[in-house]
């Protein structure tokens, strides 16, 4: 699989992983989303490498998780 992005080291090891996981030194913290007060989800984007993280903080524990959101196939 080709990425849009190549992930630095940090970043490919944080994908996936559940949200309770901090995030790494060069995630910076870009926006949140929230429901009724709560905060449901943060949005990071790593400074070395441009990759851009949601962390899903709410819902099914199995689905609580960091996701990368600018890789997939071309």
């Amino acid at each position: 699989m080709e990425l849009w992005i190549q992930p630095c080291a940090p970043c490919a090891d944080l994908y996936g992983q559940p949200s309770a996981v901090r995030p790494h030194d060069t995630l910076a913290l870009v926006g949140a989303g929230a429901v009724k007060d709560a905060q449901v989800a943060q949005r990071y984007t790593c400074t070395r490498c441009g990759a851009a993280f949601a962390r899903i903080l709410k819902g099914e524990p199995r689905k609580q998780v960091w996701v990368l959101l600018n890789a997939g196939q071309h």
